[in-house]
């Protein structure tokens, strides 16, 4: 009797290593901190329409950031099939297009905030449609490189056939649009700051510059992110793997350099998030302030007779 065989699958993409604590120690701890970022913006006293785009935004960016534990936890463990995997690698592909649009849109925000129609154009209808039409373009945007995924997948495509030229030159589409929007993304960022500052100074408006940084600083993660699909598209240096680790580490930066700048440049927004951080804290000190406003009660109430 001839032996049976079972079919061996090639499937495995180095992009996605089945498993690295060390990303795991970077992505797990990002993520929960997003979630108490969005958890103290959803306190604040007075919101406005820059906080509900944050809102919407980093809802989405939490979902990449599971995304992706998803896709490690699938393809170390292989609980569920290919399939599976590969669906939640083009949703991955998904947030990065939405984040990258909806800062757009946050910057055109911040420069929309000096002008008299400001709360015309960007109220919750308004809002709404320019989210729907984000989620379109952010769809049509992940088709090419998501397609491949899944003929790579059909094909039983393995390492080898991935960092091939062919296998390489494949992909350049999917990430010639991430460069294309990342520039784009960077030029409206910079464009708006310089327009907003320059309003700013001429009509001295009262205007919360902590929320500009938020868009402004977005440049930085931009440019990294740019640099290291360049370099896979044109082979500079040679190191496809190396470069397609780098990349994936730097867009987990990417999707979450807003939750992190938002917390060290706005007041309030801190103040909540360390609320939230450290309840025992914020516990204590109000405890001693209701001490000391109890004493200077008590001293005031002390009538001296002459």
């Amino acid at each position: 009797m001839s032996p049976t065989t079972t079919p061996v699958n090639n499937f495995h993409f180095e992009t996605w290593r089945l498993f690295d604590p060390y990303y795991l120690f970077f992505v797990i701890p990002v993520t929960l901190h997003y979630i108490l970022v969005l958890r103290a913006v959803s306190k604040l006293q007075e919101p406005n329409s820059f906080h509900l785009i944050f809102t919407i935004l980093g809802v989405s960016d939490v979902i990449y950031l599971l995304t992706m534990l998803t896709c490690e936890l699938l393809h170390h463990t292989q609980w569920l099939p290919q399939f599976v995997y590969v669906c939640f690698v083009v949703l991955s592909y998904y947030g990065v297009f939405f984040n990258l649009l909806s800062n757009g849109l946050l910057s055109l925000n911040r420069f929309c905030a000096t002008c008299v129609w400001y709360t015309t154009y960007f109220s919750n209808s308004c809002i709404k449609v320019y989210f729907i039409i984000i989620g379109v373009v952010s769809f049509i945007a992940t088709l090419p490189g998501g397609v491949l995924m899944f003929i790579y997948l059909l094909k039983d495509y393995g390492i080898k056939a991935q960092y091939k030229k062919t296998g390489l030159e494949s992909f350049n589409t999917h990430r010639s649009i991430i460069i294309t929007m990342m520039i784009s993304d960077a030029f409206i960022g910079s464009l708006t700051s310089i327009c907003t500052m320059y309003r700013l100074r001429k009509y001295k408006i009262n205007y919360d510059k902590s929320l500009l940084l938020v868009t402004t600083l977005h440049i930085f993660p931009d440019t990294f992110v740019s640099l290291f699909n360049l370099d896979m598209i044109f082979q500079v240096t040679g190191e496809s793997r190396y470069t397609n680790e780098l990349s994936r580490m730097f867009l987990v930066f990417l999707v979450s350099f807003n939750s992190l700048t938002i917390v060290c440049t706005n007041r309030q927004i801190r103040k909540e998030y360390l609320k939230l951080l450290c309840p025992w804290m914020w516990f204590k000190r109000h405890e001693v302030k209701m001490v000391t406003k109890t004493a200077v009660a008590s001293t005031g109430d002390v009538v001296t007779v002459v």
